[in-house]
């Protein structure tokens, strides 16, 4: 190189950024807690937040962490610097330097946009990347101005070749040889590193479970033990056979209600190998629940008795699933608009749900709950383990599931 002090600085910045890639890389496993000693530069003011920036989903690409392409660059660039100074100083290898950092300056921008209008977050270390790329193009391109007589004819010069006389080159070939090798071995090492990290953070994670779970069955045995039979419904979702039971007595009326079912619902199809769903219409509403005291306008009854007019059908699970995930209140007009969506004929069906054996359907859910002692919903049964009243935080049931399928193994 004309002068070997910019030579160094390039390596030195390249080190930097490299040393910066490696941390971010660990943040994004194993996000900074307050007293990490560098907690403080990443969550300077409002705006600062490397947790939320380099965990968002943003901070990964094509499967990999943006933290590791970024290593696998920084390593691949020294590696050029070195076979540029040391064994050949072609325009091709000028050319690579001048467009790879001009690559990384327009990422910059892109991620430092992303961070600004979508994350609303920005993170310290990774604005240190980015004045590292700005440097590193800067160098580059003060480099070859001196080389080549100013910027421009720099320019003009790397870029003034035939593509088919370069390949043809041997010299060439082996500076692109090298190269690949080197690119190849740098992208091993970033895909290398992550994948090490990830498998040291699934077992910190398993280990963590293992203790929540262990803590947490403690007081999973001392919750009510109850006797509930499902012989005679079907699956809201699952099959019969499958290990795990979750009954849930729910109204429709009722705000936690449609977030359990949506849980739950979400749970039971995650693992429907495993999990058998099974719904028992308890509303809160004296109109036709005995177990209840006060009486209200009955759309909780209407509605179930609806979804027990559905019963069997297909569109049984599409009518429940479309109140509860309905916002305000289910009412009659509601009702009527759900079940006219779903093409079914709303007066037939209303017919239908005022018969005795439907009525039936609704009033052996409402003896079961009784007979239990639900006075609230949701209330949710796992494998006749009954949870308190309310909704429990998904990875309450989670490790409740795990629990009861340790039991059947």
């Amino acid at each position: 190189m004309e002068n070997k002090n910019i030579f160094f600085a390039m390596i030195i910045i390249c080190i930097i950024a490299l040393i910066d890639s490696l941390y971010l890389l660990y943040v994004h496993y194993f996000p900074l807690v307050p007293d990490a000693p560098l907690f403080a530069l990443c969550t300077a003011g409002t705006m600062f937040d490397c947790n939320a920036v380099n965990t968002s989903a943003y901070a990964v690409l094509f499967g990999l962490p943006l933290s590791a392409w970024g290593l696998s660059f920084y390593i691949f660039f020294i590696t050029i610097l070195i076979v540029y100074y040391t064994y050949s100083r072609h325009h091709i290898i000028e050319f690579s330097m001048l467009w790879l950092t001009l690559f990384a300056v327009l990422l910059s921008v892109v991620l430092g946009f992303i961070s600004f209008s979508k994350i609303k977050k920005f993170c310290s270390f990774c604005m240190i990347l980015w004045l590292c790329n700005g440097m590193l193009l800067v160098l580059v391109c003060v480099h070859i101005s001196r080389l080549y007589n100013g910027l421009k004819s720099a320019v003009n010069t790397i870029h003034d070749f035939d593509v088919i006389a370069l390949i043809k080159d041997s010299h060439v070939q082996k500076i692109i040889f090298i190269l690949s090798i080197a690119g190849i071995i740098s992208l091993g090492l970033g895909y290398g590193l992550d994948a090490s990290l990830k498998y040291e953070y699934n077992q910190k994670e398993k280990e963590r479970q293992a203790k929540l779970i262990e803590e947490f069955k403690k007081d999973y045995e001392q919750y009510e033990k109850v006797s509930i039979t499902v012989d005679d419904i079907e699956p809201f979702i699952g099959k019969k056979e499958n290990p795990v039971h979750i009954v849930v007595f729910f109204d429709f009326n009722c705000g936690a209600c449609h977030r359990a079912i949506g849980l739950l619902n979400e749970l039971a199809l995650k693992n429907e190998g495993s999990i058998a769903l099974y719904l028992r219409h308890f509303p809160l509403d004296g109109t036709c629940n005995k177990f209840i005291e006060h009486t209200k306008d009955g759309a909780s009854c209407h509605a179930s008795l609806v979804a027990c007019a559905l019963y069997g059908e297909k569109e049984y699970h599409e009518y429940i699933m479309q109140l509860m995930t309905h916002r305000g209140r289910v009412d009659d007009d509601v009702i009527k608009e759900v079940v006219t969506g779903l093409k079914k004929n709303y007066t037939q069906l209303e017919a239908k749900a005022n018969t005795p054996h439907v009525n039936k359907l609704l009033q052996n859910d409402i003896a079961i709950g009784g007979k239990l002692g639900i006075h609230a919903t949701p209330t949710i049964i796992i494998n006749n383990t009954k949870l308190r009243p309310g909704i429990p935080p998904a990875y309450i049931l989670e490790m409740a599931i795990k629990i009861e399928m340790a039991k059947k193994m």
